[in-house]
């Protein structure tokens, strides 16, 4: 676990660093094993507003960045981090046992209130609908406009 931007692996502490916008703090990190090598695996960063994922191999690098109210799932699960987006999903494995469930405690902290969901919209047993009226619905066209066919 990384608890400063310092303690980062050079190349991986130098990309985070321009990716951090002004406002932004970092939280913590971690190195999954999902690399051939340590200096090759993905690092999943947690900042007070995103969740970054950083793997550079080579001169090739791939971030991807979310903010933390952006993302759908996310849980720990015997020392593996799942994260679900919206139209993806990843799983991370760490050598260290506490470290999943130290990151999914850091986005929790760092998340915001989830707005109050909208009160879904029910009938009540033996509620009927008004019929739709044809002189008075709401079509977009005049009375006369609706005539003229």
């Amino acid at each position: 676990m990384y608890q400063s931007v310092d303690d980062l692996p050079r190349r991986v502490k130098k990309r985070v660093r321009t990716l951090l916008m002004p406002d932004e703090q970092f939280v913590t990190a971690a190195t999954t094993t999902d690399g051939l090598l340590d200096r090759w695996a993905t690092h999943v960063v947690v900042t007070d507003q995103r969740l970054l994922l950083v793997k550079i191999i080579g001169l090739e690098s791939t971030i991807t960045g979310t903010r933390l109210d952006q993302l759908d799932t996310y849980r720990a699960a015997d020392g593996v981090l799942q994260l679900e987006f919206k139209y993806d999903t990843h799983s991370y494995g760490f050598d260290s046992p506490d470290a999943a469930e130290t990151l999914v405690d850091a986005i929790d902290d760092h998340r915001p209130e989830e707005r109050a969901e909208e009160p879904e919209l029910t009938l009540q047993p033996g509620t009927e609908l008004d019929p739709l009226d044809p002189e008075s619905a709401d079509t977009g066209l005049s009375p006369d406009e609706r005539t003229e066919q």
